[in-house]
């Protein structure tokens, strides 16, 4: 009888992490979302620091994150990010725009993993 409460408890133990990665990835990724809304076009002067403080804000959830994301959609994150600030940097209109439609598109893709269905589960 003991093994089976604490088999319940581990159990319910596991459940209440998986539901709380669930949380903290779609929150990073609801976060993420809505600093890319607000980020001005290139040609404001406050882009390139806009474009820093989404990529900070990345940087310090990142170590959280590639526990249960894959390290290729980290990665992919990491470096649209990345090419994000440089291209707000430099002034390359064209690049920031691709840029922030690939970083949304694999923000998109590290959300899907935490939703319930059948292509996550087979």
């Amino acid at each position: 009888m003991r093994s089976f409460i604490i088999t319940l408890f581990l159990l319910f133990a596991m459940l209440c992490g998986i539901f709380a990665n669930h949380l903290y990835i779609n929150n990073v990724a609801n976060e993420m979302l809505e600093k890319l809304e607000m980020l001005p076009d290139i040609n404001a002067e406050s882009c390139v620091e806009s474009c820093n403080d989404l990529l900070d804000f990345w940087n310090k959830q990142v170590n959280l994150v590639e526990l249960s994301v894959s390290y290729t959609l980290v990665d992919k994150v990491c470096e649209q990010a990345a090419l994000l600030v440089a291209c707000s940097e430099c002034g390359d209109l064209y690049g920031y725009r691709s840029a922030l439609e690939l970083l949304r598109d694999a923000i998109g893709d590290m959300r899907r993993l935490e939703q319930l269905s059948l292509g996550n589960i087979f």
